[in-house]
């Protein structure tokens, strides 16, 4: 009895982890032909990617007893990052703004100084990249953008001792997803409701695996880095053709070693084995590249006077 006891025990949980297998990949369509949908990848350790064209959601997933899965994606601490270096040739401040468009209203000054919005209300005609140069040097960067349902502005300050040369990156709302659901119903998934279920569940083949596995490393990793690298033109961490940067098994450390000469007091990479480039192409040209290092940022609930006039005005003419 006790030997049929354990059986019936055994068949119930093989039974039972069959109906809640979780891991592996599932397809949502998304009613546009164009775009692929979003792919969904589900993994053993609790990390998880979506990806679609033109954007990667990573993060963790859970499970609770009513099959109800939760997915808290992987989001920066605050929605800029501030690097910096000196550049001894500079004349006053250089900035470039990085990733900043008119979705979301922006502003950039300093605490003396107040703050201004980063771009014009009516924006357009983008070009990368954004570079303003300023007369004054600035002693602190202040940052301020309303994120969601806030009812006022959060300002954070980057303190500045010794830089002049800016990187600020900001964190548009695609990349600070706030947790979300989805029910699983037998091998599918459901997003916000019942009318559109995912694809059934596939097991992750082992090559689906190793290539998932940099998109779900990278959507962990990508914020906040202690330095960027990048070249005179704003190519941020290329290093050459495909972008190997983001490959699972890269070695950045030893490939700018080995590639790169590097003066630790200028902070600046020499290449050992220089390519050159055209002059018209200088965004390709990775024969000499720069270490910007993080500046730490702080939230502060202080209020800073607005000036309106906006530091880029960018609209296409007629």
């Amino acid at each position: 009895m006790k030997k049929i006891t354990n059986c019936l025990f055994l068949l119930f949980t093989l039974v039972f982890n069959a109906q809640t297998k979780v891991a592996g990949t599932y397809h949502v369509n998304s009613g546009n032909p164009d775009d692929g949908g979003y792919n969904w990848m589900l993994l053993e350790n609790h990390n998880f990617a979506m990806v679609t064209f033109g954007q990667i959601i990573a993060g963790t997933w859970s499970i609770d007893k009513d099959n109800l899965i939760s997915f808290v994606p992987s989001t920066p601490k605050y929605p800029f990052d501030v690097y910096g270096r000196y550049d001894a040739g500079q004349k006053g401040t250089k900035i470039m703004f990085d990733n900043f468009d008119r979705s979301s209203k922006t502003y950039m000054g300093s605490t003396g100084r107040g703050v201004q919005p980063v771009l014009n209300e009516d924006a357009n005609c983008f070009s990368y990249p954004m570079v303003k140069e300023f007369n004054n040097d600035f002693n602190d960067i202040v940052l301020s953008v309303r994120l969601f349902d806030q009812l006022k502005d959060t300002f954070y300050v980057a303190e500045n001792k010794k830089y002049n040369n800016f990187i600020i990156m900001y964190y548009a709302s695609t990349a600070r997803q706030r947790p979300f659901t989805a029910r699983l119903k037998g091998d599918r998934l459901y997003f916000r409701n019942d009318d559109t279920p995912s694809s059934p569940r596939k097991d992750l083949q082992p090559e689906e695996l190793k290539e998932m596995s940099k998109f779900v490393a990278n959507g962990l990793s990508g914020f906040s880095k202690e330095s960027i690298i990048s070249n005179k033109a704003y190519n941020i961490e290329a290093y050459g053709p495909g972008e190997r940067s983001i490959e699972e098994d890269f070695d950045e450390e030893s490939y700018l070693t080995y590639n790169y000469n590097f003066d630790s007091s200028k902070e600046i990479y020499t290449a050992k084995y220089p390519r050159g480039a055209s002059e018209d192409d200088a965004y390709h040209d990775l024969d000499t590249m720069y270490k910007y290092n993080r500046i730490e940022l702080k939230p502060n609930q202080n209020s800073y006077k607005k000036v309106e006039k906006s530091i880029f005005t960018i609209t296409c003419k007629e």
